[in-house]
């Protein structure tokens, strides 16, 4: 076989190993990251709730201040009632008066409400910042362990890349161009076997004539239908792809 051939099987080779790491790392990542986005839900839920908290006392500092105010007013309506030198006045005043405290005690049962929620709302936020404690310990532990394993996996990857760059400095720099070419379109089957005298990039059949020329394995041939090299597997290719 052609030593450029062969070069390229190996590269393309090496380059779809480098692929194949991808989905790899994707499932020892995959429990971290959904631990990663149980906390950003947590998070997102404990700042609502913390907003929600923050309304409440705010409606409750706004009552406090109405019954402080309404407070002052009764002092100021006892005053004129001391004051006053006829009835009429008197009971305008007392109409006040008695409208003064309803409010008050329409305030305070308001206030009395939002306590209530509020006491919700402050043990519902000590449950979630429990549950986050223990989902950042679990990150913790998690990412130990993701972590542990990628450096499996990138001493592998520097393997596959240390090959891969020792192939391409050997390589023709006109024969890694043209394989460049086709792996822009192609992506890791730019060399691709035949099987069953159709090419296993585009799945049409090839003809005799470009088949013979694959089979001698002198020459870099391409599929006539999709541009792709193509080779024929042997026993040793076969191996190596395994």
């Amino acid at each position: 076989m052609n030593k450029f051939l062969k070069d390229l099987i190996e590269l393309n080779r090496l380059e779809r190993k480098l692929k194949e790491f991808e989905p790899v790392e994707a499932s020892i990542k995959a429990p971290l990251l959904k631990l990663e986005n149980q906390k950003k839900s947590l998070e997102e839920r404990l700042e609502k709730l913390e907003e929600e908290i923050k309304n409440i006392k705010l409606k409750r500092s706004k009552n406090e201040l109405l019954i402080a105010e309404l407070k002052d007013k009764l002092k100021e309506i006892e005053e004129k009632q001391n004051k006053v030198k006829s009835e009429k006045e008197f009971k305008a005043l007392q109409i006040e008066e008695e409208l003064a405290r309803e409010q008050i005690e329409g305030a305070n049962e308001e206030i009395e409400r939002l306590e209530k929620i509020l006491e919700q709302k402050e043990e519902e936020k000590q449950e979630l910042q429990k549950e986050l404690e223990k989902i950042e310990a679990d990150i913790t532990l998690q990412e130990m362990d993701v972590n542990k394993k990628l450096e499996v996996i990138e001493k592998q990857k520097e393997e596959v890349y240390k090959n891969r760059e020792k192939i391409i400095k050997e390589l023709n720099p006109q024969i890694y161009r043209f394989y460049e070419k086709i792996k822009r379109w192609a992506g890791i089957t730019a060399v691709t076997p035949i099987k069953k005298q159709a090419c296993t990039g585009c799945n049409m059949k090839i003809n005799d004539k470009i088949y013979s020329e694959v089979l001698k394995g002198e020459e870099i041939v391409t599929c006539p239908h999709c541009g792709r090299v193509l080779y024929i597997e042997d026993e040793e290719t076969t191996e190596n792809e395994k």
